[in-house]
């Protein structure tokens, strides 16, 4: 976890405070994935969830909450990209069948598809369930596991880039000096 943190926050440099902080995260875990990552944000239906993941044949799509702050996004982006790394979801095929049926997931696929639709990113005929399957699976065995590991790793993610950010500004600012003179050496001091 540290290790695809660490990657994903280089992958954000050099950062200041014009940045956008979404779409530079969005070409970092391209970086790091090897195909493009899509971010996009969008209002989820009630009692389902505030982020999905979705893997496309020539991309990957993560929606995420747009009615919670900007810190929350982060988390909630570093938990998909952790589902995205981690290929979560493709050992869950039974468990997600059974739970197919239930009206979050099927409200929620729906919701996926029209996002990804309007994102350009549609999904196809054949993988409409893809979204409600994966966010099944995960409530069921081992997928509430994967779920502990992916909160854990949007947590961590969401504080490296706090810290990221922080070292940046703080270099960004002529009178501060030991916050210039840490951003200048900092690289010896950060784990990889």
């Amino acid at each position: 976890m540290r290790k695809l943190s660490a990657q994903l926050v280089n992958g954000l440099r050099p950062l200041s405070g014009g940045t956008e902080l979404v779409p530079a995260l969005g070409r970092a875990l391209s970086l790091v994935r090897g195909r493009p990552v899509r971010l996009r944000e969008a209002a989820f239906p009630p009692a389902t969830a505030s982020g999905v993941w979705v893997d496309r044949t020539d991309h990957d799509l993560i929606v995420y909450e747009e009615n919670t702050g900007p810190e929350h996004q982060v988390v909630i982006i570093g938990h998909e990209a952790w589902h995205m790394f981690a290929d979560h979801g493709a050992d869950h095929v039974h468990a997600a069948a059974r739970a197919a049926g239930t009206e979050a997931a099927e409200e929620l696929a729906a919701f996926v598809a029209a996002v990804a639709s309007a994102a350009r990113t549609g999904p196809s005929p054949v993988r409409h369930m893809d979204a409600g399957l994966h966010f099944a699976a995960r409530t069921e065995g081992p997928g509430l596991r994967e779920e502990l590991e992916a909160e854990h790793f949007g947590f961590r993610f969401a504080t490296d880039v706090r810290a990221a950010l922080d070292e940046a500004r703080a270099a960004e600012d002529p009178r501060d000096l030991t916050g210039r003179i840490q951003a200048s050496m900092a690289h010896r001091f950060r784990p990889v």
